[in-house]
């Protein structure tokens, strides 16, 4: 019988060493820990049951077994058990290899066994289990196997839950987007009947926010009136002020308006009318006919004068009201018109006269040729001819241009008044009623 001692860390590594070196025929003898902290383990090879014990198992066989023969209690071993370390010694020395380099485990002979001491205590005992299994994987007890179904379960409830409340956002989303869909296509419909562009109305329609109820068109006739802009009414009827636009728009009978207010007010000693109109022939007689009835002066210029020179001559006037040409944008003697306009002096306000009853484009038009000189606002005019005062109110917020005055009649000098934004979006609505309905009972021709 061989006996090897085995060396390792710990007693899982030293018994995993035992099972590689010689399998699971080992007997292991006794354990101990060594002071190096490593585990030393003493196993036999060829071990037979019927040897002898060693000192711990002759201590116990002496307490279980007080009968035993006189050669046993003299501590001598029995001839067999010689026999059998005779043969172990010439097995050992004609068979023994030496011991691999980086082995952990020692390979010696039996030494004789020695005369137990009766009051020696006992090795204690291997408490783990030395048993040489191949490693298996240990399986989950039920209530563990339980506890993951019901994580999975509850994770899966979860991602319902979820998933669901996406949905529900999404459809929440997509109603209201329907909903916000439809005020904005009434809404349109109702503002486009004011005769706005589409431009203007897609603007006033992404600023509001909607709740299909009749509020929604009382706020969009105010953010449509805020969105116009308008010159302060304090400078209305005083200054040096330059009418200009097209033929027949409305700049004599502007300035006549304007003047008659003037006197009416505050006399006719501060006005003066001035005229820039000599292309056409008695171009200047109905500026005339206004000056010898509100008893005021009258300048013409023309080639020989200058204007800047009668702006001088009454620089000390409260109000000067300048009449020029009305031309076709496309004449070339707009351009001499505005070549003047650009050399006036600089506190002559220009102001763009714009008939309500012309097309958007016509207007836009208009406002792009006349823009080159710098305008500082402009009148409405023709208010009462009109069938829709969308077209002029789209032209004057898309181009920026301030509304100054209002003139709806030819009456003088009542039918003008300073803008004001609000007043201007009652009269479009107004003004859209009323055509609506004519328009109406002309088709059913009641």
């Amino acid at each position: 019988m061989q006996y090897r001692r085995f060396r390792a860390p710990d007693m899982q590594k030293a018994i995993r060493k035992i099972r590689d070196a010689v399998g699971p025929d080992a007997v292991i003898m006794s354990n101990k820990r060594l002071p190096t902290g490593e585990v030393e383990i003493l196993i036999a090879i060829d071990y037979d049951g019927s040897m002898a014990p060693t000192a711990s198992h002759q201590s116990a066989a002496r307490k279980s077994a007080p009968a035993a023969s006189t050669s046993s209690r003299a501590g001598q071993p029995s001839p067999s058990y010689q026999e059998r370390i005779a043969q172990a010694r010439s097995l050992s020395g004609s068979a023994a290899s030496p011991k691999p380099k980086g082995e952990a485990y020692e390979v010696f002979e039996e030494a004789p066994v020695a005369q137990p001491n009766r009051y020696a205590e006992p090795e204690p005992a291997i408490q783990e289990d030395l048993s040489i299994r191949p490693h298996t994987q240990e399986r989950p007890s039920p209530d563990e196997e339980k506890l993951r179904a019901m994580e999975k379960e509850l994770e899966q409830v979860r991602r319902m839950l979820e998933q669901s409340q996406e949905d529900k956002q999404q459809a929440a989303a997509q109603a209201s987007a329907v909903k916000r869909q439809t005020y904005d296509q009434r809404l349109h419909e109702q503002l486009k009947t004011l005769g706005l562009s589409d431009r203007v109305i897609d603007k006033i329609v992404s600023d509001l926010s909607l709740t299909g109820r009749e509020e929604d068109w009382k706020k969009a006739l105010s953010h449509l009136a805020d969105s116009i802009p308008i010159r302060s009414s304090t400078e209305a009827f005083s200054g040096c002020i330059a009418f200009m636009g097209p033929t027949g728009v409305g700049k004599t009978t502007t300035i006549g308006k304007i003047a008659a207010q003037y006197v009416l007010k505050y006399g006719s000693q501060s006005v003066v009318l001035i005229t820039t109109d000599t292309y056409r022939i008695a171009a200047h007689e109905q500026l005339r006919t206004f000056g010898r009835i509100l008893n005021v002066p009258v300048e013409v210029v023309n080639e020989y004068t200058d204007l800047n020179e009668v702006l001088d001559k009454y620089s000390n006037y409260s109000l000067i009201l300048v009449d020029t040409a009305g031309m076709n944008p496309r004449d070339r003697n707009l351009e001499r018109q505005l070549a003047m306009m650009k050399r006036a002096r600089g506190y002559l306000k220009k102001l763009l006269v714009l008939p309500c009853t012309s097309q958007r484009q016509v207007l836009k038009t208009v406002v792009d040729v006349y823009s080159q000189i710098q305008l500082d606002g402009c009148v409405l005019s023709k208010l009462d001819e009109s069938a829709s005062l969308g077209e002029a109110i789209s032209v004057v917020i898309e181009e920026g241009l301030p509304v100054m005055y209002v003139a709806d009649g030819q009456r003088i000098p009542d039918d003008i008044e300073p803008a004001r934004a609000h007043n201007l979006i009652s009269r479009a609505v107004y003004t859209a009623e009323q055509f609506g309905q004519l328009y109406g009972a002309l088709k059913y021709g009641s």
